[in-house]
């Protein structure tokens, strides 16, 4: 099964994530065989898992129709729709780029649009009765322009080959052969949202169009919303907008409910998805006769410093994502998480001078960014070529061990997604090496019963892979963590470390220190809970602190950020010897620190490893705890 997916999108994918996707889905395996090609399914099946039928239902619970009206004007136009997309996903690399990833999509952002039509007064400024005689009609205009909102990367974005060789397009019906796809390389990113209104006539029944023609500013709405042009199609469009919104947060990690609010410790993969994202799409990169956004030489790529700062906030900004205001703070963040490389004054600004060979040289120094090329493209035929000329430092000298410790950096703060340890190929292959800081371990395909409720009652899945080896570490270490030795007190515990272009400086490291952080960040609300990359989650009543995870961010919080796993062991010896978790207990009667977690995400079934506090009234008080509805306890006795 390894080749099938490679065969299908041209990508190299573990043969048992293949076989998750279409399990979680409940479609049969054997319809993609051995070369990859796909038979396709009918609608009854692809629509047939408990996701997608709560989603159904969901948008059937938010239109006032019969059971056979709502069966014609929206089950319908739906199942023609999941026919038509298949397996597609809903983007290369982006959000929902899974198997199945364009139909989970498209209902996620139906069962939005349909839950935000609510919230709106439509249409504006017509008398109450007026609204109460229109309110089906708007409803089905919400739902119909969400339906077509991204329909058209079928056509635009990817290109469908039937077995007999022959490409296969929407218009010709249910595809009749086995298939493949691939995604089209330099294609225009502006085409697709026009291509609704072509397509809604393939999806939509007539008798629809008939029923709305009645209600021309419902009717009008709907035209131009399916044809892009949000500047006449008024709320509907805006309607459409944040539901697609919210399903891409909630696939990229965001906070739905808050989609200003700060994602925690996911800002890094963030972040480099918004670089990855601007290379891709809108930086010019080694302009040969000209100013660029960038040049790419053997040692880095180099960006302009404040286009670069503005259009990731930018983007961090659509997705739900805040960033710091001012260029400074971020440039921090990228600095500490080791996505920009720091001067040997420890700033992020280089001043460097352009030579291009073709003799554009302009006569200032510009101010850039210096990233490893492996952290700003995935692939290494993804890079441009490098520049026909130099970027020459001004007053700067970078010596290897400054480069060693900031490569090492990277491999520290930036968590593999993957379950196997960081490397340089391994960054240089695949994005799935970075940015996750959550300790989990794969198990088995997900089970996506209560997804939905995740979504509507905009919780975010919880789902960050890390190292696999460190968990054996760590699950191997379990006993043998206990209090530091009789000669060694608790409270003395302390860490010398070096701040990035500070001098060193002696901070006090005990496991009374991490509690009362601990706290402060609770009562705060400082430090997130119960969402995508949280280290705090309430399972059963009581909190549970992902490890190391927590630790680490005890860690950068205090300034310190080439800290070790000696360090990190030390503090939880630390912490352990205060006695406020909660022992597991095995069934051989003997019992260790950690407890695991099941987590069911989007896409898969993972654990978390962590600590678990069972008296929560010193950071809680009387509040009122909500559990995480996608954790549980992996339990095989009772335990104190």
């Amino acid at each position: 099964m390894s080749s099938i997916f490679n065969r299908l999108k041209g990508k190299k994918q573990d043969s048992l994530e293949v076989i998750s996707n279409l399990e979680n889905q409940n479609l049969s395996i054997s319809k993609v065989d051995s070369d990859g090609w796909v038979t396709p399914f009918p609608a009854s099946e692809l629509l047939d898992s408990d996701l997608r039928q709560k989603y159904l239902n969901l948008i059937w619970q938010q239109v006032s129709m019969t059971q056979d009206m709502y069966n014609e004007l929206y089950k319908k136009p739906i199942e023609r729709y999941a026919e038509m997309v298949q397996l597609l996903p809903a983007s290369e690399s982006h959000h929902h780029s899974h198997l199945g990833g364009m139909l989970d999509h498209g209902l996620e952002v139906l069962s939005f649009a349909a839950k935000l039509r609510q919230s709106y007064v439509l249409p504006q400024n017509a008398a109450p009765e007026e609204q109460s005689r229109q309110r089906d009609a708007w409803t089905a205009a919400v739902i119909y322009a969400a339906l077509v909102h991204d329909i058209g990367k079928v056509i635009v974005d990817i290109e469908i080959q039937l077995k007999d060789g022959t490409r296969w397009f929407p218009w010709l019906g249910t595809p009749t052969q086995p298939y493949k796809f691939k995604y089209v390389k330099g294609r225009d990113y502006e085409l697709h949202p026009v291509m609704g209104s072509y397509l809604a006539g393939y999806l939509i029944p007539k008798e629809a169009f008939e029923w709305l023609a009645g209600y021309p500013e419902a009717f009008s709405s709907l035209m131009y919303a399916m044809a892009d042009h949000k500047d006449k199609s008024g709320l509907l469009s805006e309607i459409v907008q944040k539901a697609d919104q919210n399903s891409v947060t909630l696939a990229l990690g965001g906070d739905v409910s808050k989609l200003v609010q700060k994602p925690g410790t996911s800002f890094a993969k963030q972040i480099v998805m918004a670089l990855r994202h601007l290379l891709q799409h809108k930086f010019k990169i080694n302009t040969p006769k000209g100013p660029a956004d960038g040049w790419l030489t053997d040692e880095a790529l180099w960006l302009m410093s404040k286009p670069t700062a503005d259009q990731i906030r930018a983007y961090l900004l659509e997705q739900g994502i805040s960033a710091p205001a001012d260029n400074p703070k971020l440039f921090n963040e990228m600095q500490s998480l080791g996505i920009i490389e720091s001067t040997s004054d420890g700033t992020a600004i280089w001043h460097c001078r352009i030579k291009a060979n073709s003799g554009w040289c302009p006569p200032k120094a510009f101010s850039l960014l210096r990233i490893k090329p492996e952290i700003a493209w995935e692939n290494l035929s993804d890079r441009p070529e490098v520049f026909l000329g130099s970027v020459d430092i001004e007053n700067e000298s970078v010596s290897d061990s400054t480069e060693n410790s900031k490569i090492e950096a990277v491999s520290n703060v930036i968590e593999s997604e993957t379950s196997h340890m960081i490397s340089p190929e391994s960054m240089e292959s695949s994005f799935e090496n970075v940015l996750s800081q959550n300790t989990e371990v794969d198990t088995k395909p997900e089970k996506t019963t209560d997804m939905v409720d995740l979504v509507m009652d905009l919780f975010s899945p919880t789902e960050q892979p890390q190292e696999h080896q460190e968990h054996q570490e760590q699950l191997e270490g379990q006993k043998s963590l206990s209090a530091p030795s009789a000669n060694e007190s608790v409270t003395d515990i302390e860490v010398t470390k070096t701040v990035s272009g500070v001098p060193k400086e002696r901070v006090d490291i005990s496991g009374e220190s991490f509690v009362e952080w601990l706290k402060a960040g609770i009562t705060g609300n400082t430090l997130t809970m119960n969402n995508v990359s949280a280290k705090l989650h309430i399972v059963k009543g009581q909190l549970f602190l992902v490890t190391p995870g927590i630790f680490q961010m005890f860690f950068n919080s205090k300034g310190i950020t080439d800290f070790t796993k000696k360090d990190i062991e030390s503090l939880q010896y630390s912490f352990q010897d205060l006695k406020l978790h909660k022992r597991y207990h095995q069934s051989n009667n003997d019992s260790v620190n950690f407890w695991r977690c099941k987590v069911i995400g989007p896409r898969k079934t993972s654990q978390l490893i962590g600590y678990l506090i069972d008296k929560t009234d010193y950071f809680f008080g009387n509040r009122v705890l909500i559990d995480n509805l996608h954790l549980s306890l992996i339990q095989e006795n009772d335990s104190e």
